[in-house]
C-alpha cells in the first residue's frame, strides 16, 4: 500500500507539474505532450529502480542487524530477557504478567528471539518485503498517476483548456487519494487528508506554471 500511495500520488504530481510548467513556456501541445510522456517514462522506471533498492537495502540492513541480535542473544540470553520484559511493562503488563509471559517464550528460544525482534528491536515487519515486487507496484503505479493528467490534457483540444481539464482531473484524484489514506487509516475526518493531497498538487501545479512562464523569454532568445 506504501508504494501504491506514494507511487500515484509522484506520478499525478509530476505529470501536472510538467504540464503545467510547459504549458506555460511552449506553445505547441505536441510538444507538451510528448515532454510529459518522456517524464512519465523516466519516473516510473526510476521510482521503480528506487523502491526496488530501498526495499532491498532495507532488508539487508535488517538482517544484519537480526544476526548481531541473535548472536547477542546467544551470549547474553538473559538480556534479550531483560529488555522484553521491560517493554511489555511500557506497553501496559504489570511485571509479574510480563514476567510470566518472558518465562513462557523462553521455553522455546525461537519465539523469545523473534518476539523480541518484534516488540523491542522492530524489525519484523519488512523483513517480509519483496523487493521486486515493491519496484513493479511503484513503478505500475507512478503510471497510473501519471495518465489522471495526461488523459484530459489529450482528449480536451486546446492548450488551456487541456490544462484546466488536466488541474481539475489532479486535484479530483489528489483528493481521492488522500480520502482513501484516511478510510484505510479508519480517521474520523478522513476529507482532511484528502484537502492535504489537493493542496500539495495545486501548489505544485501553480509553481510549475509561474516557472514556466518565467523561462519562456529563454526559450525565445534561443530561437
Amino acid at each position: 500500500m506504501r508504494e501504491v500511495v506514494f507511487g500515484v500520488q509522484d506520478g499525478i504530481l509530476t505529470t501536472a507539474g510538467v504540464l503545467a510548467g510547459l504549458s506555460g513556456a511552449v506553445s505547441n501541445p505536441r510538444q507538451v505532450v510528448l515532454a510529459a510522456l518522456a517524464s512519465t517514462a523516466a519516473g516510473a522506471l526510476s521510482m521503480g529502480a528506487g523502491a526496488y533498492l530501498g526495499t532491498r537495502a532495507e532488508r539487508e540492513v535488517m538482517a544484519s542487524e537480526v544476526a548481531r541480535t541473535r548472536r547477542d542473544a546467544e551470549h547474553h540470553p538473559y538480556a534479550v530477557q531483560e529488555a522484553l520484559l521491560g517493554e511489555l511493562e511500557k506497553q501496559g503488563l504489570t511485571r509479574e504478567a510480563g514476567y510470566r509471559v518472558v518465562q513462557l517464550l523462553s521455553t522455546s528460544p525461537d519465539l523469545l528471539l523473534e518476539t523480541a525482534e518484534e516488540k523491542v528491536y522492530g524489525l519484523a515487519g519488512r523483513m517480509r518485503a519483496n523487493a521486486a515486487l515493491d519496484g513493479v507496484v511503484m513503478g505500475v503505479a507512478f503510471v497510473a498517476g501519471a495518465l489522471v493528467p495526461l488523459l484530459p490534457y489529450l482528449l480536451i483540444p486546446g492548450a488551456r483548456g487541456g490544462l484546466g481539464s488536466a488541474l481539475g482531473a489532479t486535484a479530483l484524484a489528489l483528493f481521492g487519494v488522500g480520502y482513501f489514506e484516511g478510510w484505510l487509516a479508519r480517521r474520523a475526518q478522513r476529507w482532511r487528508s484528502g484537502v492535504r493531497f489537493l493542496s500539495i498538487a495545486l501548489g505544485a501545479a501553480a509553481a510549475g506554471y509561474v516557472i514556466g512562464l518565467l523561462i519562456s523569454p529563454l526559450g525565445a532568445t534561443a530561437g
